[in-house]
């Protein structure tokens, strides 16, 4: 009895230590992906009949999770004019959902495979013009998923689709990063109306939220773990230039900055050095700042010079 009770002792310390050490970097979901990718196409009436087909054969929740989510994100479009389709047999039906649909046909789809998953609603950054808005009517949905007793943030709506500021249109490219994303990271762009969502141990304030500048998803892509400055709205004397730094991740690197000022056609070269820059404003007035790093756009700003 003694030796059975550490033997058990000992097999629930190393779940829990599996739970809590998981390297989601390391776990291997190619074979979910390929199963997601090449499923069968063709006409679905509800949700629940998709998940056991689609995990069986995985043994894990991760996988299970993995492979439900890379389904919406491949069949599933973003399209305005399904804002009304909310239900997720409707969204399965149509093949074409917003925030809301998207989020409910993954909280379906995942209860149906007995994985605990919820929808969550709050305020995201999008636009340049959200910096030190005033945030009242949420605009956006996503989920939190929990797999193995850890909780984790999703978002398979912005996981599936970018928005082409070219085209001006929504286009297919999976974004791993809206994939179990770490919180820190999560409230850069998402804040939760409630805020014991953000799994943060100090949550931020609205305020605090929307002062901050905006980011594109580059800036996650390129492995930027900060910059500076972190309000998104500054004031500055006309002569005073505005300094950029920011810190990476380790072996990381970053070989060119640009920016983009105001309504320039095109973007202006800025010497870079030891992760930082400086840039003056030859005009008095208020001044929109888009910063690239290796050609790509990690942050924007709104700077007024006097």
């Amino acid at each position: 009895m003694f030796s059975r009770f550490f033997i058990l002792l000992f097999l629930f310390a190393n779940f829990f230590c599996y739970a809590q050490t998981l390297d989601l970097k390391k776990v291997d979901y190619r074979k979910a992906d390929s199963v997601a990718i090449n499923f069968p196409k063709r006409k679905y009436k509800t949700a629940t009949e998709l998940v056991a087909p689609l995990t069986e054969g995985f043994t894990t929740e991760y996988e299970k999770f993995r492979v439900l989510f890379r389904w919406i994100t491949e069949n599933i479009e973003y399209n305005k004019s399904a804002a009304n389709a909310a239900d997720a047999d409707k969204v399965v039906r149509k093949n074409k959902a917003v925030c809301q649909g998207f989020s409910n046909l993954l909280k379906e789809m995942c209860n149906s495979a007995n994985i605990e998953c919820e929808v969550v609603v709050g305020y995201t950054k999008t636009d340049v013009k959200d910096i030190n808005r005033k945030l009242k009517k949420t605009d956006h949905a996503w989920n939190i998923v929990t797999l193995n007793g850890q909780k984790y943030l999703v978002d398979v709506t912005w996981a599936t689709s970018k928005y082409n500021m070219v085209t001006r249109k929504f286009q297919k490219d999976f974004d791993e990063h809206y994939f179990l994303t770490p919180p820190d990271k999560f409230i850069l762009d998402h804040l939760p109306e409630n805020k014991k969502d953000q799994l943060i141990e100090k949550p931020i304030s609205k305020k605090k939220f929307s002062s901050t500048p905006l980011l594109y998803a580059d800036y996650f892509h390129l492995g930027i773990e900060s910059i500076s400055p972190n309000k998104g709205e500054l004031k500055l004397k006309k002569n005073k230039p505005f300094v950029f730094t920011f810190t990476t991740k380790a072996n990381t690197a970053i070989g060119t900055a640009h920016i983009l000022a105001d309504s320039d056609k095109y973007i202006s070269p800025v010497e870079l050095k030891n992760n930082s820059f400086s840039f003056s404003f030859e005009k008095e007035g208020k001044h929109d700042l888009t910063i690239y790093l290796d050609g790509k756009a990690v942050a924007e700003f709104i700077i007024t010079t006097k």
